[in-house]
């Protein structure tokens, strides 16, 4: 990347059009991987916050389903057996257990301190990341993880604007329900999925995109956050891809955080963000010869 010339890159221009947030605030998060790669981050920097409290989704409708159940108790009637192990088709599988038990005690406990946190949060990221859902065909509804039930049981499905719109629209609707004034600050992963079929991905991320724009129409207090054009427009070259070519690299990740931290946040948030990365780095250092001064 030529820095000289005035192809270079294609900048990204962003201003962020509410009130910073400030050092002190809770912050939550839904959605994808990359969400949880990002966001994650702030969490591990010492911001309070709560994040996925049915582990990484992706799709709208998913997300929205999580958060309506979110100030509901889950039941055994909420989860089934397969390979010896008990899943939610509301869950990631990272919620999976070996008991029903267990599983009611994981996925009640994730529930409530995201519900606590929520309810005082000054901001809530949202981050969609694909317009393709699985139906689940014996059980006749959609799911947020196959759990590896075989595949002959599902049904890919594209969904439509209206319904990545809706599904949107009504996740914001239930976070302004237990938090009239939550920041709804929304982001595009920039993941490719579906990598056999690009043309797919693309028609996806345009749906949801679009979905995202009837949201900020609707609500006051709500902002995008252009993640996914820098990754794609800016970041374009491959260097900043992991070795898949489908996600972001760590070093287009940083970028994004910092830009995030930069415009999102007050000053503080990324002074803090910056002595925490400067301790982990010291306290990973291997000291070669101890024996010295």
């Amino acid at each position: 990347m030529k820095e000289n010339t005035p192809f270079a890159y294609t900048p990204v221009n962003y201003t962020f059009p509410l009130k910073k947030i400030a050092p002190k605030a809770t912050v939550v998060s839904v959605g994808s991987c990359f969400a949880v790669d990002v966001i994650g981050k702030l969490f591990g920097a010492g911001v309070y916050g709560r994040q996925n409290p049915n582990g990484i989704l992706y799709h709208p409708y998913a997300i929205a389903e999580a958060l309506q159940r979110i100030d509901l108790d889950y039941t055994a009637d909420d989860f089934f057996e397969f390979n010896g192990l008990w899943h939610s088709w509301r869950h990631h599988g990272s919620f999976s257990a070996q008991t029903c038990a267990e599983i009611i005690e994981k996925t009640e406990l994730a529930r409530k301190n995201f519900l606590k946190a929520l309810k005082k949060a000054e901001a809530c990221f949202m981050t969609l990341s694909s317009a393709v859902q699985y139906w689940h065909i014996p059980s006749g509804r959609y799911v947020a993880n196959c759990h590896k039930v075989p595949g002959n049981e599902f049904e890919r499905r594209l969904s439509t604007a209206e319904m990545c719109s809706a599904a949107t629209v009504a996740a914001c609707r239930k976070i302004r329900e237990i938090n009239p004034d939550c920041k709804l600050i929304f982001t595009l992963s920039p993941v490719r999925h579906y990598p056999g079929e690009l043309t797919l991905n693309a028609i996806s991320k345009a749906r949801l995109l679009n979905g995202i724009y009837h949201a900020l129409e609707k609500f006051d207090n709500a902002a995008y956050f252009p993640a996914y054009e820098i990754q794609l427009d800016e970041l374009r070259d491959y260097r900043y891809f992991a070795d898949d070519m489908l996600h972001p690299a760590e070093s287009a990740r940083k970028i994004i955080l910092d830009r995030l931290l930069a415009a999102c946040f007050e000053p503080g948030v990324r002074n803090l963000y910056q002595e925490t990365e400067e301790k982990r780095r010291a306290a990973a250092h291997i000291q070669l010869h101890p024996e010295g001064k």
